[in-house]
């Protein structure tokens, strides 16, 4: 098996807006300028997302630095940092949002439970204090996992768009793009594998030209238990680039010079 390397790397400024492939990603806290802005209804507070409202996904974001351009279906182009931002996402969304940072304390989202046959169920959490991840601040995904996706439902879309990732893997080991533990350097930066990304209903919106499928989810659901990718932490900030390689690093030893390094 060839060893791993960086295959394309993804970037989505506004939680679950559409978002960028680029050729070079920055991780620090996490990926700098992902989820850097979310929306949120001003009646309850909470963060939409694409679980709920789909539409989202129709929109597309890019990152300028300290604002984003957010592009809607048929336009207008708006930046983050434009006066009438809000007034002009709640005409297109029909609903009064606005655009908001992280401000340094939790926020909540409401999502639909896994069960697609109770959609009426909900259940909400809370996003963390910094930033506007669900679960992890860096997203790993592989095309042998996609390949296999595509084994267990041939009929299906497996456009790596539904699955939304950071960075994408010629490659992986094993299933899962590492373990709970694991430390991979890539390219500049080292990151800790956290544990597997655990797949809703957000995979199986419909999206520009993508059809809404939920048989996307239930063969995950019946084939993986939902689990697909990984998230990760980053240890050591850096720089990703398209081509570089991924190696697997000995736990605890990222700082040294001497750090035994084996190819993942």
């Amino acid at each position: 098996m060839s060893p791993p390397v960086v295959a394309e790397l993804w970037r989505y400024p506004v939680k679950s807006m559409g978002g960028e492939r680029l050729t070079e990603l920055v991780l620090d806290r996490g990926v700098v300028g992902d989820r850097a802005f979310a929306v949120v209804a001003v009646a309850t507070g909470r963060v939409l997302t694409a679980k709920r409202v789909p539409d989202l996904l129709d929109a597309t974001a890019r990152w300028l630095g300290a604002a984003a351009e957010i592009t809607l279906p048929g336009g207008p182009t708006v930046r983050t940092d434009d006066p009438d931002v809000d007034a002009v996402i709640s005409r297109w969304l029909g609903q009064p949002v606005r655009l908001e940072r992280p401000a340094g304390h939790a926020v909540a989202v409401e999502e639909y439970q896994r069960d697609l046959d109770r959609p009426a169920d909900m259940t909400s959490f809370d996003l963390p204090t910094w930033g506007f991840v669900d679960e992890g601040p860096v997203h790993l995904l592989s095309r042998d996992s996609l390949d296999l996706g595509r084994q267990w439902y041939p009929d299906g879309d497996w456009d790596l768009r539904r699955f939304r990732p950071n960075i994408v893997l010629t490659s992986a080991a094993h299933p899962g793009e590492g373990a709970a533990g694991d430390e991979l350097r890539i390219g500049q930066a080292v990151v800790e594998v956290t544990g597997p990304c655990i797949r809703c209903v957000m995979v199986t919106q419909p999206q520009r030209d993508l059809p809404k499928d939920r048989a996307v989810l239930r063969s995950l659901i019946s084939r993986s238990a939902a689990k697909f990718g990984t998230y990760a932490a980053v240890r050591h900030p850096g720089a990703v680039h398209c081509g570089d390689p991924v190696t697997a690093l000995v736990p605890g030893q990222a700082d040294g010079v001497t750090t035994k390094e084996r190819t993942h």
